[in-house]
């Protein structure tokens, strides 16, 4: 067996760890793009699950308040919890997959268990935030209810989220000419598509929190008037 050669082992290390530095940058900068609508339509939901002001004018502000204070947003609480949440998650989907290609292993239940286990984490704690940072009432604690609904959500859009882009990547692939930046467009696309869809059960954890003693008759009609 020919000895191994340090300097070629060490240029592989490089390498590798290149690699998982360039999969952690693409991660943060996907989750910066979709962070500013994101966080804009996820401020209009609490402020309206709490009465604090309706979707469509709070969303407005937001808006407002990138285009004429770029930096000032890019401070902000609001900002970061959504970049917190979409950038770790892609991270998180993108070492994975890089991990599970150089060792030739299956990618999809490992890629499912850690994108599952950063985002519902880092999702939980941004939904607590934003519960409290725009309701009407005094910041409290989050009952479980809360809680069991987001992850409920969370459950749901995982597989939505990493399930889908790759099978919509490969069409868009069609267009852009490559696979990956084909499965990049997708993983940007999806998030923003299927809000539509996961929002009432994310109204339904907020309105547990800013209406703790409501039946299941007012919650229903809750999402109605708010919704539907």
């Amino acid at each position: 067996m020919p000895p191994v050669n340090s300097k070629e082992q060490a240029l592989k290390q490089k390498l590798k760890t290149g690699n998982l530095i360039a999969d952690t940058i693409a991660g943060y900068i996907a989750g910066a793009a979709v962070a500013p609508i994101i966080s804009a339509v996820d401020r209009g939901l609490a402020e309206n699950a709490s009465g604090k002001e309706k979707l469509l004018p709070s969303f407005v502000n937001s808006m407002k308040s990138m285009v004429r204070a770029p930096m000032t947003f890019l401070k902000s609480p609001q900002f970061f919890w959504i970049w917190l949440v979409y950038g770790s998650t892609y991270c998180a989907a993108n070492t994975c997959q890089t991990i599970c290609d150089r060792k030739k292993k299956d990618v999809a239940i490992p890629k499912l268990m850690s994108t599952f286990v950063v985002n519902t984490t880092t999702c939980i704690a941004k939904d607590q935030a934003f519960a409290k940072m725009f309701g009407t009432k005094a910041a409290s604690a989050v009952p479980m209810q809360s809680y069991a609904i987001w992850l409920a959500r969370d459950i749901l859009s995982m597989g939505v989220f990493f399930t889908l882009p790759p099978i919509a990547g490969k069409q868009v692939a069609k267009v852009t000419g490559n696979e990956r930046s084909g499965y990049y467009v997708a993983q940007f696309a999806c998030p923003l598509v299927f809000q539509t869809f996961l929002t009432p059960i994310h109204l339904l954890g907020y309105d547990v929190y800013n209406n703790p003693n409501n039946t299941i008759a007012q919650r229903i009609q809750f999402l109605q008037k708010d919704y539907w």
